[in-house]
């Protein structure tokens, strides 16, 4: 796919799920995972990006459908940085129609910068005709935010949303990820799609700022920001013990020991909406939680008291918290071509 004359007449549909991360998010962050090695247990959901790839345009230009709309003659001149390094990284710089769907939108702490990435590669790797690990494909889809973009961001999203799943995530000092798939039993199924609410606090968040100054702090050595980042990798294996041991009543005290020490990262990790709001929960019916991604604002997640979903749910929507309806999902990326034309069939 290297220009009008040369790209396949296929139209390419992909889709790659969201996540919720349950332990150890934070330590996948290269300041940290590069001296000290880090651990993640972490959750797909069926909350989707999908993208909607045709490798051909009338006029040959490109036509992109983000969160704007754009036209533009050159893949270069995109403002979506992700999609303008993947498809510049594929010898694509024209003659290409793109556009993405999603169940929820960006910064809310749901990964989906990283599920879009992914869900475009998957789509561009289905076009190109080959067939991509989905470990590789990971991986890639984290370079363009590490590597071509310079974001401070970790592996956790990207291989949630390329293979799906509960999964523990071992981050070697040297990068290389061992990700191992968590065997849950029906006691804990059930609690993960009945107990385990998300909630968006109504405040869209940029990560960026907030993983930068954690970032820098952990490289100068800050022996504060260290001691609670090893504290929430240490974490992830009651964690692993409570889900896989169906031991569901854990669940929510560990999700609040992180959120305790998330907290005392930053005074910019929360806000005073998300101290209300988790304050409400506690107040009915839930037994811990701790909000989703970097921090300063998003979704909160929160682990309710069996038979108490209702009057917690009331609540919270007269707060003005808008519930995010999710469950486990299983599966990873996956992308399905159709051909646009036949060409022993082409009209001359």
């Amino acid at each position: 796919m290297t220009g009008r004359t040369e790209a396949p007449a296929l139209a390419v549909l992909s889709r790659a799920p969201m996540r919720v991360s349950l332990a150890g998010g934070g330590t996948d962050l290269p300041s940290y995972a590069g001296q000290f090695g880090g651990r993640v247990l972490t959750m797909a959901i069926d909350r989707f990006v999908t993208v909607a790839l045709q490798a051909r345009s009338f006029n040959g230009s490109v036509t992109a459908a983000f969160e704007e709309t754009q036209v533009t003659a050159r893949v270069s001149d995109l403002h979506n940085a992700i999609a303008r390094v993947a498809l510049t990284r594929h010898g694509i710089h024209e003659n290409l129609q793109v556009a993405s769907f999603t169940d929820a939108p960006s910064g809310l702490g749901l990964g989906s910068s990283a599920a879009f990435g992914v869900a475009l590669l998957a789509a561009l790797a289905t076009a190109e005709g080959r067939t991509t690990d989905r470990t590789q494909l990971a991986e890639e889809a984290g370079d363009l935010e590490r590597i071509d973009l310079g974001r401070p961001v970790g592996k956790q999203d990207h291989y949630a949303a390329a293979l799906g799943g509960v999964l523990t995530l071992e981050i070697a000092r040297s990068g290389r990820v061992r990700p191992s798939p968590v065997v849950v039993p029906q006691p804990t199924m059930d609690y993960l799609c009945h107990r385990l609410l998300a909630f968006y606090a109504g405040q869209r968040r940029d990560a960026g700022a907030v993983l930068t100054a954690q970032a820098q702090s952990v490289s100068r050595g800050d022996h504060r920001t260290i001691s609670r980042m090893h504290a929430l990798a240490k974490l992830v294996a009651p964690m692993h013990a409570a889900i896989t041991e169906g031991k569901v009543d854990d669940i929510g005290p560990l999700l609040d020991q992180q959120w305790q020490i998330k907290r005392e990262l930053s005074p910019h990790v929360s806000t005073p909406t998300v101290d209300r709001l988790y304050r409400l929960a506690r107040e009915h019916g839930a037994d811990g939680g701790r909000l989703l991604g970097a921090g300063g604002g998003g979704c909160l997640l929160l682990s309710v008291q069996a038979g108490e979903q209702a009057p917690l749910r009331a609540v919270l929507t007269a707060a003005g918290a808008h519930e995010i309806p999710f469950v486990p999902f299983t599966a990873g990326a996956d992308a399905t071509a159709l051909p646009l034309t036949t060409r022993e069939h082409r009209r001359a």
